[in-house]
């Protein structure tokens, strides 16, 4: 595993090589990532794959989408819908409700979660009666395996103490909150304000609820902020102690985010500030004894990611980092993503017109892909590479055929051409990414990715 001790690498020479890489990438949260999957979706495929779940007695992950929210943050990039219509709120419901018993009516075997998570948007906008109304059909529907792991995203704002005590009746023991920012200008220049007392009693009230993993979410590279604000953001967020923290870079995509248009781009970090912000969340952070999870999260010590990172078995999915490789994954509600071994699914975006959908009768499909030999293989080398940072091919990779088996070879020598670099050092079957090559990630998974070429016409995040 790389140590998150950052203090003896020059940031003069991070600073050089960003601009030597700079590019823009996928964030490969998926592989083959969003852009690639075609609309329609062979949906007999789909359910052929819910038929044969349980068949192995494996248990499965569930993501539930609750989309709606009380304000728009500016800097957000999900699937959030502003509503006050209760209304509005209660038909979504209603159609998340049906599309759980029609999934479940397509199971041939018993099927279990041992990963259930919600988010958003923000489901503890929800109602508590209606949100335990939803909970207890899933969880009747698709039951917990033993020690299943349950988890929710949440606004602290809206969080009250009667959703907690809801959350906890039904077994979650993980809470990720959303802070981005202590800095008062900065939080009001993206309209999300609460103070750091704010979060510290959030934080006391969830574990007086039971909650035994407590995640926070920051953002760097937002308007207004500057290295001397963030450090004091990061510093004071450590002294919480946290179990899990996410560090996010801002993703300026005003063309494609509305909403982000009433952020004035002048008031954003230039490069160098925002990646000397990254490079300080990995010093402090490390100083204060959090290990670097992938290239965006951090953990304590005896988090079971970091555990996982350190045993070489860290995964990836559409929730976040995992423990568990390979977990087939369910998305329900609109937006959601469904991630099985031998496809990807993904549901109709907007919550009125995947609503209409179910009560049609349709499931809500609206995009997809089917995986190939080359596809599953490519994936499992592109996680391994994100999550325990190291790159090799697996036995036998060969035998897909001569052009994947030349194009994996051409992409092990592209990676090896940043050994000069220090983003890698030779090991016993491949490379292991090293401190600095942690920051660049992305870039040393571009390589291979056979679909990027055909990707001209997105626009993705810059990869540092």
């Amino acid at each position: 595993m790389i140590a998150t001790s950052w203090q003896n690498i020059p940031e003069e020479q991070v600073f050089a090589m960003v601009e030597e890489l700079d590019t823009r990438g996928p964030r490969y949260t998926s592989y083959p990532t969003v852009p690639v999957w075609k609309a329609p979706l062979n949906r007999d495929a789909f359910i052929k794959t819910l038929n044969r779940l349980g068949k192995d007695d494996e248990a499965i992950a569930v993501y539930l989408h609750l989309p709606f929210c009380r304000q728009r943050c500016l800097y957000c990039g999900c699937n959030a819908h502003i509503t006050h219509d209760e209304a509005r709120m209660h038909r979504y419901m209603d159609a998340l409700e049906t599309e759980v018993r029609r999934i479940a009516s397509e199971f041939h075997f018993p099927v279990k979660h041992s990963q259930l998570h919600l988010g958003g948007g923000t489901p503890t906008y929800m109602p508590t009666k209606r949100l335990a109304q939803l909970l207890d059909l899933v969880i009747e529907k698709i039951p917990g395996a033993k020690n299943a792991d349950r988890s929710i995203e949440v606004d602290p704002r809206v969080t009250t103490d009667e959703h907690l005590g809801l959350l906890a009746e039904r077994g979650f023991t993980r809470i990720s909150a959303g802070l981005q920012d202590l800095n008062a200008d900065v939080q009001h220049a993206i309209r999300r304000e609460y103070t750091l007392l704010e979060i510290s009693e959030f934080i006391e009230r969830a574990r007086a609820r039971g909650f035994q993993s407590v995640n926070i979410d920051l953002i760097y590279g937002l308007p207004l902020q500057t290295r001397n604000s963030w450090r004091e953001t990061v510093q004071a967020v450590a002294s919480l102690r946290p179990d899990r923290l996410a560090c996010f870079g801002y993703a300026h995509l005003p063309s494609r985010m509305k909403h982000q248009q009433a952020i004035h781009e002048e008031d954003l970090p230039t490069s160098r500030d925002r990646l000397g912000m990254l490079f300080d969340a990995h010093r402090i952070f490390g100083a204060e004894g959090y290990v670097g999870i992938g290239m965006d999260h951090f953990a304590l010590p005896e988090d079971d990611l970091a555990v996982a990172q350190n045993e070489g078995r860290l995964w990836r999915n559409f929730m976040g980092y995992t423990t568990t490789r390979g977990l087939e994954l369910l998305g329900l509600g609109c937006s959601g993503i469904s991630e099985f071994s031998d496809l990807f699914a993904q549901n109709i975006s907007s919550p009125e017109v995947y609503a209409t959908a179910i009560e049609q009768g349709h499931l809500p499909l609206e995009r997809g892909h089917e995986l190939n030999a080359d596809d599953r293989v490519t994936k499992q080398i592109i996680n391994h590479l994100m999550c325990n940072l190291e790159v090799n091919l697996p036995d036998q990779f060969d035998v897909i055929g001569s052009e994947f088996s030349a194009r994996m070879q051409q992409a092990m020598g592209q990676v090896g051409s940043f050994e000069h670099l220090g983003l890698v050092e030779k090991s016993e079957s491949g490379y292991h990414i090293t401190q600095l090559g942690q920051l660049f990630v992305r870039n040393l998974a571009m390589p291979f990715d056979r679909y990027l070429a055909e990707q001209s016409n997105v626009v993705f995040s810059k990869t540092v």
